[in-house]
């Protein structure tokens, strides 16, 4: 079963402890507006969009491409799976969540990973080497990356097991991936390369800790 966490906006600090409570993922629920009281260290109100990514810029053209390790499934793929606005919403949510717990992780064990997320955008930056840019893309379906290290790319839902003509239904939850379809590289596995992170391979099957 999938999990959601409310969206929120996330500075990660050393001192930072900050709760989520999952909640089962619906198949179609509709972003909620909600407000939130102030809290030192741990959310921040201002909005990233200068960086990454933007949505007329034309088709990123990797200097050097390289297939991720296990990317081989999706490297026959030449389409995103299908999507609808729920599930794309509720699949590139959870995933921002997973990944926003997992540099909590890694900051309470003593790295010096800062992250800030707002409006659908996250920065993480690494000292010496620079900030990574994650967008959500609801119009492309699609979640972005610039990387300092391998420059930027646009990741699509694709479904494991589409080669074989898989219903998404006939999983008992979603058990796809994020993938570069120019190269077949998955976003998942780029991350814990370049972030030095332990993310998962099945995201979506990952409850986010309290």
């Amino acid at each position: 079963m999938l999990y959601r966490t409310v969206p929120r906006v996330l500075r990660v600090g050393s001192a930072l402890r900050a709760s989520s409570h999952p909640a089962p993922l619906r198949p179609a629920v509709a972003p909620l507006h909600r407000s939130y009281p102030a809290q030192p260290r741990t959310f921040t109100s201002s909005a990233v969009w200068s960086k990454g990514l933007q949505p007329d810029s034309e088709d990123p053209k990797p200097s050097n491409p390289q297939k991720a390790p296990g990317a081989g499934f999706s490297a026959h793929v030449s389409e995103p799976s299908p999507l609808t606005p729920e599930q794309y919403y509720e699949y590139s949510e959870h995933y921002f969540n997973v990944l926003l717990a997992e540099l909590e992780k890694a900051q309470e064990e003593g790295s010096d990973i800062e992250a800030e997320y707002s409006a659908g955008v996250l920065n993480i930056t690494v000292p010496a080497i620079g900030t990574f840019v994650l967008n959500k893309q609801p119009p492309n379906k699609q979640i972005w990356l610039s990387s300092p290290i391998s420059g930027p790319k646009r990741y699509d839902w694709i479904l494991e097991g589409d080669g074989m003509h898989e219903k998404q239904d006939s999983r008992p939850f979603a058990h796809g991936q994020w993938i570069y379809l120019r190269d077949g590289s998955n976003l998942t596995e780029l991350l814990n390369s370049e972030l030095t992170l332990k993310l998962p391979r099945d995201i979506y099957g990952e409850q986010v800790d309290s």
